[in-house]
């Protein structure tokens, strides 16, 4: 054997000490000896014996007190204890295991039976020393993962301080199945008084998926801060979670901005389940589905961050949910299911997020969470949220015009509106506008993209399932694009704080939109509708083939 085991013999008995320890050593063992219990007991830590033979009628303290004392100071770790005894009362044979014995051994010795015994007591030993080292091996790590635990929640802790959750129109509910959430909840408000809100899904839970939240929550309160749109932002989460993110990692997020008056929505879904426009009396007015691919899968090129954007009013809720909670499982092993929280939605006007979450639990039972579990509930309120009004800048603003051509190539493998919008949101008079000057030229953009040099037909939009065909057919007509240009003309007058906006295709033509057209509740032709509702004198020349506006700063 490697290393010898120690073995204590305890007996006031020179003549078996001896005996004893002279076949121990022909045995390979390291021995050592205590006269008495008092002896045992004042040198058991320096010798630290892997086993103890010891007598039971000993003056002073006996074998049978001396046991249990041992099997104290042996701690965590077993310490066999095999009896001595010239005794074979059964009754006194059964008091040396009931004080901690674990074999005895009659006298005279059999070497054989000595032998036998001792190695028994050994593996078992060992096996006991083996799961103690591990025990500790795992308790240390497990001291170690808490203290990490305990930095990362503080980190997190200071990266969303920022986290406007108790903003007085919006209820959350998040539900991490582990100690940390791979879902996360972003609101924070804008410069104009918009509100932004982000719902993200992380693949997985626990801490991997959870340091995705960092940069994620980072770029949201910076952007956030500047005012920029909801296509921008995504854009830039993207970006950042493609080069951060592993290639099984991504993130489903759905981001939406209120206005300040609580009358638009914009929003922009990725792989998250259907967000839904509630009327209070529990009517779904709208569905928001995902129309996109999620967060950190798609290069800048394939990478769609086109919006969508509805009229509200303050008689409405927005409901936001992670996958986690249609996906919830009771013990049967039930899912709850979108149409059964669809119905929990409607089953009531205004129904409280403490209600919803009530049915939840009630649902699941018992049962262990397989995932995380987030909601939202947004009230359509004027956001009343304070901001700081933009520094004037000094000096005169100066006029300017702008004229941008846009080819085949650049409509293929750019997003042409954010890059110009990157551009014209440096100049200090359109800095506060950005985001609907954005918004304005992406709708005129899109349109004349989508209508009038790729002929798509927006009645497809009328079905649910004819959105996927709508963009089916973008994407693979955008493919075999070979001619074209879109043209986009701008121009500033200071005095009047007017920005004049042409937008130009070289297409065959579009229809326009009747103002009645534009009023009807349709799931397409809002864009314009938004177009004449945020701006001033829209005309439409040259066949449909031109756009212009004026937008009032």
């Amino acid at each position: 054997m490697s290393v010898a085991m120690r073995v204590l013999i305890v007996d006031d008995q020179p003549a078996n000490r001896l005996l004893l320890a002279s076949l121990l050593n022909d045995f390979g063992y390291d021995v050592v000896l205590a006269a008495d219990g008092h002896d045992a007991l004042n040198n058991f830590s320096e010798w630290a014996p892997d086993i103890v033979l010891l007598d039971i009628m000993m003056p002073g303290i006996t074998g049978y007190e001396l046991a249990p004392k041992l099997k104290e100071l042996a701690g965590t770790v077993h310490l066999p204890i095999i009896f001595i005894t010239a005794l074979d009362e059964q009754e006194s044979l059964l008091r040396c295991l009931s004080v901690g014995g674990d074999d005895f051994l009659p006298v005279p010795f059999e070497p054989v039976v000595l032998q036998a015994k001792l190695r028994a007591h050994q593996r078992v030993r060992e096996l006991s020393q083996s799961v103690h080292e591990k025990n500790r091996s795992l308790a240390w790590h497990s001291a170690r993962i808490d203290r990490e635990h305990r930095i990362v929640e503080h980190i997190f802790r200071n990266a969303l301080s920022r986290n406007y959750l108790d903003y007085e129109h919006i209820e959350t509910h998040l539900i991490p199945a582990s100690m940390f959430s791979g879902d996360l909840c972003l609101v924070a408000a804008g410069p104009l008084g918009n509100l932004y809100v982000l719902l993200g899904d992380f693949t997985g839970h626990g801490l991997a998926p959870a340091t995705g939240a960092l940069p994620l929550s980072q770029a949201f309160f910076t952007m956030a801060d500047r005012g920029v749109s909801v296509a921008e932002m995504v854009t830039e989460f993207n970006q950042r979670l493609l080069q951060l993110l592993p290639d099984d990692m991504f993130c489903a997020a759905i981001m939406l901005e209120i206005s300040a008056s609580g009358e638009r929505l914009t929003y922009w879904n990725g792989g998250m389940p259907t967000a839904f426009l509630i009327n209070d009396d529990g009517e779904i007015c709208e569905r928001l589905p995902a129309q996109h691919m999620a967060l950190g899968i798609l290069p800048g090129d394939d990478f769609d961050s086109r919006v969508t954007t509805h009229n509200c009013h303050s008689q409405q809720r927005i409901v936001l949910h992670s996958d986690g909670v249609t996906e919830l499982r009771n013990q049967q092993q039930q899912i709850f299911g979108e149409q059964r929280f669809e119905d929990l939605l409607t089953s009531q006007g205004r129904i409280k997020l403490s209600q919803v979450v009530a049915e939840l639990e009630a649902f699941r039972g018992n049962k262990e969470l397989e995932d995380d579990v987030s909601l939202a509930i947004l009230r359509c309120k004027p956001t009343a949220v304070k901001h700081e009004p933009a520094v004037a800048e000094a000096g005169v603003r100066l006029p300017f015009e702008l004229k941008v051509t846009i080819g085949v190539h650049e409509m293929k493998h750019a997003e042409p509106v954010t890059i110009l919008m990157s551009s014209l949101s440096q100049l200090p008079a359109l800095k506060s506008q950005r985001g609907t000057i954005f918004m304005l030229l992406s709708e005129a953009y899109n349109n004349a993209l989508e209508h009038g040099l790729l002929g798509l037909d927006s009645g497809l939009k009328d079905d649910p399932q004819g959105f996927e065909t709508y963009y089916q057919q973008r994407t693979s007509r955008l493919d075999d694009l070979t001619d074209g240009q879109i043209t986009i003309k701008l121009k500033f007058d200071p005095t009047e704080r007017l920005v004049q906006v042409k937008v130009s295709d070289s297409g065959a033509g579009v229809s326009t939109l009747s103002q009645k057209d534009m009023q009807e509740e349709r799931p397409h032709g809002r864009g314009l509708a938004l177009l004449s509702g945020l701006t001033e004198n829209l005309e439409w020349l040259d066949n449909g083939r031109t756009v212009q506006f004026d937008f009032r700063l």
